[in-house]
């Protein structure tokens, strides 16, 4: 399978195939500036792998960069071990371009002797303030434009996604929890409120600037594809390669009265560029619809489980009240 997948990237066009790469690239080179640049000369923990090597350099004098470096490749091959080339395979060319950039950068002389001045320790809240917001926007591009090359920036996201799998628990929710245990531990390593509050706050920056970069608000997607002709080699090709359930839901063409078969299928986001040039790779004629969901329950997605009946009056009341 592995060697499918492979083989099936080198098949694609090489135009699209170049665009992807070039946005993966550019992504996790925006991604090490953001971090490198502004989050970590100013010592801002905003989770994931950086602020694990923030820990790492305040805890035992690690540099942050080359922690950030050996976690990256760890949780790579973790990634493999659980998850497969499917699934890693996506966070290949990050895993190796944003750390290698991100230690260029942090030891490049003109570049970290002015970045550690400018936000380092002497700097006043307001400075450390603008590398967060700085940092956040850099980031969230970053990423991004990652996803939309249809790759993955892979660090603890990969543990997230490994939980989810074996564990049936909910994606967002362990996001938020393993950033948050990041977060608090490095508040009690570093023993700066402060510095803290700001790295959340720049965590929050990177999640707007993430939902407005790609594609809506919406964690999960929902497409609807119709194909004349090889609705099926779609199918097969959802399943197989992006590894997510389909519908297949027999529509009337309202013109001509035709018959077909509609595709449709829930998706996480960043499956979307993966998901669209599989597509036009085998019927550049196909009609495609794409919306995104506000919650999908079940199957690869958050766990079904009950809701408080008073969660959804209060909806309904707010509903009303708008109107």
């Amino acid at each position: 399978m592995a060697k499918q997948r492979i083989k099936d990237i080198f098949k694609e066009d090489w135009r699209t195939l170049l665009k992807n790469y070039s946005l993966i690239v550019v992504g996790s080179i925006l991604l090490a500036f953001g971090t490198g640049v502004f989050l970590l000369p100013a010592t801002l923990n905003t989770g994931g792998l950086s602020g694990v090597g923030i820990i790492g350099e305040g805890l035992f004098g690690f540099d942050a960069d080359l922690v950030v470096l050996v976690m990256t490749w760890a949780f790579f091959f973790i990634s493999l071990l659980f998850l497969g080339w499917r699934f890693t395979i996506k966070s290949l060319v990050s895993s190796f371009v944003y750390p290698l950039a991100l230690i260029l950068l942090m030891r490049l002389p003109a570049i970290a002797t002015e970045t550690v001045k400018l936000f380092g320790e002497g700097a006043d809240v307001a400075t450390k303030l603008i590398a967060g917001v700085f940092g956040g926007v850099f980031n969230g591009v970053g990423v991004a434009l990652t996803f939309r090359g249809g790759g993955s920036t892979g660090g603890v996201d990969i543990l997230v996604v490994i939980l989810n799998k074996y564990l049936r628990l909910s994606y967002s929710v362990m996001s938020f929890v393993i950033d948050g245990l990041i977060i608090a531990v490095g508040l009690f390593v570093l023993k700066d409120v402060v510095l803290s509050l700001i790295g959340i706050l720049s965590a929050f920056v990177f999640a707007i600037t993430l939902e407005f970069v790609f594609v809506g608000k919406k964690h999960a997607m929902t497409a609807s594809i119709i194909s004349r002709e090889k609705s099926a080699e779609i199918n097969d090709f959802i399943q197989n390669e992006i590894g997510q359930g389909t519908t297949l839901v027999p529509v009337l063409g309202g013109y001509q009265k035709d018959e077909y078969m509609m595709v449709v299928v829930h998706f996480d986001r960043s499956n979307y560029a993966r998901l669209i040039n599989g597509i036009a790779k085998i019927d550049k004629k196909a009609f495609v619809s794409i919306e995104g969901s506000t919650v999908v329950l079940g199957g690869n997605f958050e766990s079904l489980n009950p809701v408080k009946e008073g969660l959804v009056n209060i909806k309904k009341k707010d509903e009303k009240d708008k109107a």
